[in-house]
């Protein structure tokens, strides 16, 4: 059930929320500067006013790569822990609590619904709905995306970055290592560009749909394992 599947992410990622960034250091370089060179890809106006949801929103990097260029950044993870650590990374910016900040929350589970707090005005019309390498960790990417877009201004964008094979480098050995209660945290391998078409018309988020697939891997090191992950981004806009 997606209940399940939402513990058992919770339960890893507040598990390995402290050491994630240095543990997948490299990883996240690289892929905090494919997101910079793309930002004008995305198709928002950064001069202007940017709101933005960063969607299982982790530590942050998503967001921390943008941060120079946004408004104000919202960011929401079932995660206690990745929430404390999305906070740390925004105080060390000196970014105050309208312009950075994240909030412990649920929006995607179809047996759980949002707080009430997520009622609030405060929670919609966004310019910029992020979903970063968390699509494949939801039981039903329709909905989710469904969800969120119901959060997105007319016009605005969804920005979805994750595995686009259904296999990669190091994989098997990966699974293999890290365990079940990492292999229970996930549900689908990957994304074709075919896959997310489908998914994005679906959600009502299919304006101006585009998909780029990175040139380079993205290398992590998980346990001392190499890892290459070959990603794409998507992007539609609500319509």
């Amino acid at each position: 059930m997606a209940s399940d599947l939402a513990a058992h992410n919770r339960a890893h990622f507040n598990q390995v929320a402290s050491t994630y960034d240095k543990d997948l250091e490299e990883g996240l370089m690289s892929l905090t500067k494919a997101i910079i060179a793309r930002r004008d890809w995305i198709g928002v106006d950064w001069n202007g006013p940017v709101k933005v949801l960063d969607y299982a929103c982790g530590t942050g990097i998503i967001s921390r790569a943008l941060a120079p260029y946004a408004t104000e950044l919202i960011g929401v993870d079932i995660s206690e822990e990745m929430v404390a650590q999305y906070n740390a990374h925004a105080g060390a910016l000196g970014s105050d609590a309208a312009k950075m900040s994240a909030i412990l929350g649920n929006l995607t589970d179809r047996d759980s619904p949002p707080l009430e707090q997520f009622a609030d005005a405060r929670y919609f019309n966004f310019d910029v709905i992020i979903v970063g390498m968390a699509l494949h960790h939801m039981d039903d990417p329709t909905y989710a995306l469904t969800r969120l877009g119901q959060r997105l201004k007319k016009g605005g964008v969804l920005f979805v970055i994750d595995n686009q094979s259904r296999h990669y480098p190091g994989e098997e050995d990966f699974h293999r290592l890290a365990g079940a209660d990492v292999v229970k945290t996930v549900r689908h391998t990957g994304f074709t560009e075919g896959d997310l078409r489908v998914i994005f018309e679906e959600a009502g988020v299919n304006g101006n749909f585009d998909h780029v697939l990175l040139e380079e891997p993205i290398v992590i090191r998980p346990r001392g394992m190499k890892v290459e992950l070959k990603l794409f981004f998507a992007r539609g806009e609500r319509v």
